[in-house]
């Protein structure tokens, strides 16, 4: 089954009229996207879980923030931690998102993060995933927009009003 050219990386915006709880008002950075399937993770999701707390129930040192919490990347693998780095030399493994940033799966890299009080990261467990096509026929569907990756929104300071901006974006474009 071919699938639609989307190219990643790149941002999914809800639509105001998907319902599914688990997607409702989120914007989610696409990080693969092929022939298998889509994996990103939803940018807008902070949990009531601190970096702090997760270092310490997983028997590692944290250097960081205290206040800086984990983000739910979505749905599926709610276990599985994937990160989101700005700077520093990403492996053959991880992928490069633009000049500044890459994601990895890497548990060495979030050891590392975790010691390193100037890391600059979000730490996302679980991720949104779509089987082959599905993505595709839920965009024709109207339930996401597709939007090229703004650097800016990866690591941003205020999460929470990401889809409000993709909203108010999109308003504006639909004017002009």
């Amino acid at each position: 089954m071919a699938c639609m050219d989307i190219q990643v990386p790149c941002l999914l915006v809800a639509s105001p009229l998907l319902s599914d709880p688990n997607f409702l008002h989120s914007v989610v950075l696409l990080v693969e996207h092929d022939e298998q399937g889509t994996l990103g993770v939803i940018l807008n999701r902070p949990l009531p879980l601190t970096l702090a707390q997760i270092s310490e129930e997983s028997g590692l040192p944290y250097a960081g923030n205290a206040e800086a919490t984990a983000f739910r990347g979505g749905p599926v693998e709610p276990q599985r931690g994937i990160v989101l780095a700005r700077g520093g030399l990403p492996t053959a493994e991880d992928r490069v998102l633009d000049l500044l940033h890459f994601a990895s799966f890497r548990k060495d890299l979030l050891e590392n993060l975790l010691l390193d009080s100037e890391a600059r990261f979000r730490l996302f467990l679980g991720y949104a995933g779509w089987s082959a096509g599905q993505l595709d026929d839920e965009i024709t569907e109207g339930a996401w927009s597709v939007r090229p990756l703004d650097s800016d929104w990866i690591l941003c300071e205020d999460p929470s009003a990401l889809w409000g901006k993709a909203m108010e974006q999109a308003g504006d474009e639909g004017q002009s």
